[in-house]
């Protein structure tokens, strides 16, 4: 098990391992999803490969696809989560496989097919009945929406993600975010520091964000002109443990 600590952290508040969950199951999932953030994508892994269960299958997917696409593997994410998202009979997962296969267009550099797949995704997830499952798409809608203006060299969107509050030196977070975990509050404070070019933004997310997005934070961070954050994103990147799908020469 994740220390309990990881556990309040990274789970979003309305999931309860020990209370009422869409499946029994789902306890296993969720904890593999947080020893993935963790950076431990061999444990998350192995909890994934526990569930046998087929109607927990495509949110399975869209979980061993987020582990590949954040070290850059977005063919192997979209292999997996394109075959999900046939058997994904779950509205919300497969909202979440949309948004995800977009994601990887964009990391393979595909403007059409990233517009398009974006396109689908909003109309995925507008169809939504409201709740904290699409709270959180919802988010992730607004951070992939984000990367696709940038691969079609458009303004990226503002709509959905932090800003600096002057009045209390701190962020303020979009009603959203309440269905998050820590996760979710340094991604989006990851997007609102790069659209904003705000450094301030960058250092609450290094403060919030667990291994698996810290690597991805330090980079920013660096690029925002911060010190020594290279030399932290490269230290984060060596403790991250891949999952067994992932090859091996990453670069590092």
């Amino acid at each position: 098990m994740p220390p309990a600590a990881a556990l309040k952290a990274l789970l979003p508040p309305d999931v309860d391992l020990d209370g009422q969950l869409r499946h029994e199951a789902a306890r296993e999932v969720w904890i593999g999803v947080v020893w993935g953030r963790l950076g431990r994508g061999d444990h998350a892994w192995a909890y994934f490969d526990q569930v046998r269960q087929p109607e927990l299958q495509p949110w399975i997917g869209a979980e061993r696809g987020r582990l590949l696409r954040e070290l850059g593997q977005h063919r192997e994410a979209e292999a997996i989560e394109g075959e999900a998202l046939t058997r994904a009979d779950d509205p919300v997962d497969a909202a979440m496989l949309r948004i995800s296969l977009a994601a990887d267009a964009v990391g393979i550099g595909d403007v059409t097919t990233a517009t398009s797949r974006l396109r689908a995704a909003r109309a995925a997830v507008a169809h939504l009945p409201d709740g904290p499952r699409a709270a959180r798409q919802r988010l992730r809608l607004c951070w992939v929406s984000v990367e696709v203006a940038w691969l079609r060299d458009d303004p990226p969107p503002r709509e959905g993600l932090p800003v600096w509050d002057d009045g209390f030196e701190a962020p303020w977070f979009p009603p959203d975010h309440a269905a998050g975990s820590t996760f979710h509050a340094a991604k989006g404070l990851l997007f609102g520091g790069a659209v904003r070019a705000d450094p301030r933004l960058l250092d609450a997310a290094a403060r919030e964000a667990p291994p698996a997005l810290l690597w991805a934070v330090h980079l920013a961070r660096a690029d925002a002109g911060r010190p020594d954050a290279r030399r932290a994103a490269q230290e984060v990147r060596a403790s991250i443990v891949t999952s067994p799908a992932s090859v091996p020469d990453l670069p590092r």
